[in-house]
């Protein structure tokens, strides 16, 4: 499954990318380290298993079993010692590495095979993909490379991870610690990660092979029955949306299922300011493409919010359904489309109070919205009725150009046209992994856009 997808620009990633070797106390450390962080996972379902192995010992007594009865022993299944090194199963290196060094495994014994040198280099005209990926219980952040010149198109590199991934974000900006930058912070190349904990990473996609992310925002919450404060120590729930302000680039806005935004301040690592205007999960959040203090926020609780970060002063328009996707119109500054659960992509503008028009688009929710600045007037949606379908909203006059279905794929969770090549869309989706779509192979969309894609190609 893949929640949550991002493109990186031609010319931003490093063409030579650092590849790090681990040695065997950096993997222990690893190793140790995820353990501690699935105990906070382990210790909040303690109590739910406890009260589960209560119910099925209740049924049992009422069906007239006793544990004599239990030939497998089934009833122990779970307790059972676990191996030394890892368990098998869980996120990230603790589902995958029981020892550090391979020679102390004693079922492996096949000869140890000299490393092949591997081909990171990255061209100036490749582009990248990262993907928040879930496969079943590992988790990941996957790199795809894609070439247009040369139809490459392939899995560079991946991250493991040890949490459930919701969204991905890239950022040019270094949120490392200051103390172990030497001088002016210089771009580079990141994704900041939010997930089903409180925390926020941000991950350097230029070193291949590493293990920890560059900076975390937001304390690790221990278990407690205690709901924790939601501030400048950070979310109290999972991060479910994440935006970089391009135009104040140390500030990057975070939403989150304890229904509230932050605003983070990536140079120091704490989060400025709190807003609090929905009143459910924050879905999506979107900066405005020109002003940079100015936020779009979407939710559950069926309302977009325009903010002005400077006053916290926020306008609200009420829609049809929980809010699962927004973007700002790139051909019109005054204006956003909102993707609903029912099926409906709304298009508002900020200075008026009802909505400028309301399409059926889909038969499920709207998952994904993307425009592209190289063809004005063009919005691609996906949803979790397995199709992508491509419109012409110019003049607030939409129609369906054409549409796409992808019966093997699931539900299609997110969607977003490539920077650099102006008909090239990337698509999340529950099975298959990424899928690709070049719209211009479509001769609709070339019958209704061949003028703008001269222009904008």
């Amino acid at each position: 499954m893949i929640p949550s997808l991002c493109w990186i620009a031609r010319g931003v990633a490093a063409e030579e990318p650092l590849v790090l070797k681990l040695d065997t106390d950096e993997i222990n450390h690893l190793i140790e380290q995820t353990k501690q962080n699935l105990e906070i996972v382990e210790n909040t379902n303690e109590e739910e298993s406890d009260e589960e192995k209560e119910d099925d010992s209740t049924t049992n007594k009422k069906a007239g079993l006793d544990d004599d009865d239990d030939e497998f022993n089934m009833a122990e299944y779970d307790n059972e010692e676990e191996m030394d090194g890892q368990r098998i199963f869980g996120a990230g290196l603790s589902g995958v590495t029981y020892y550090a060094n391979p020679s102390d495994d004693p079922y492996i014994t096949l000869p140890q095979l000299a490393e092949e040198e591997e081909g990171y280099e990255i061209k100036q005209t490749d582009n990248l993909i990262c993907c928040a990926k879930l496969d079943g219980d590992m988790s990941n952040i996957e790199v795809h490379l894609w070439n247009a010149d040369e139809q490459d198109f392939y899995v560079h590199h991946d991250i493991l991870i040890d949490k459930f991934p919701l969204c991905v974000e890239w950022l040019s900006f270094d949120a490392g610690d200051q103390d172990e930058i030497e001088g002016d912070r210089t771009p580079g190349n990141y994704i900041a990660l939010g997930c089903m904990s409180p925390q926020i990473e941000i991950w350097d996609i230029d070193i291949i092979d590493t293990s920890e992310p560059v900076a975390v925002l937001g304390e690790r919450l221990k278990h407690s029955k205690k709901k924790p404060k939601i501030g400048k120590k950070g979310h109290s729930n999972a991060v479910m949306s994440l935006s970089w302000n391009k135009h104040t680039q140390n500030i990057i806005a975070s939403g989150s299922a304890d229904c509230s935004i932050l605003l983070w301040d990536l140079e120091t690592g704490s989060a400025k300011e709190c807003l609090n205007h929905h009143s459910d999960k924050v879905q999506t959040l979107c900066w405005h493409l020109a002003e940079s203090t100015t936020l779009l926020s979407g939710g559950y609780d069926n309302t977009c919010q325009v903010t002005d970060c400077r006053t916290k002063n926020s306008k609200s328009w009420t829609v049809d359904g929980e809010v699962e996707h927004l973007i700002w119109d790139v051909s019109n500054p005054f204006s956003f489309l909102a993707g609903t659960a029912s099926g409906n992509v709304v298009c508002i503008d900020i200075r008026q109070d009802k909505p400028l028009y309301t399409i059926a688009a889909h038969d499920n929710e709207v998952s994904g919205l993307s425009m592209t600045k190289l063809i004005p007037g063009l919005l691609a949606t996906c949803s979790a009725d397995k199709t992508v379908k491509v419109w012409q909203i110019s003049d607030n006059k939409p129609s369906c150009v054409t549409s796409r279905a992808f019966p093997e794929a699931g539900s299609l969770h997110c969607l977003s046209f490539c920077p650099d090549y102006a008909t090239m869309l990337a698509i999340g989706a529950l099975e298959g992994g990424l899928l690709m779509w070049d719209i211009a192979s479509n001769k609709e969309f070339r019958d209704a856009f061949n003028h703008r894609i001269e222009d904008g190609s």
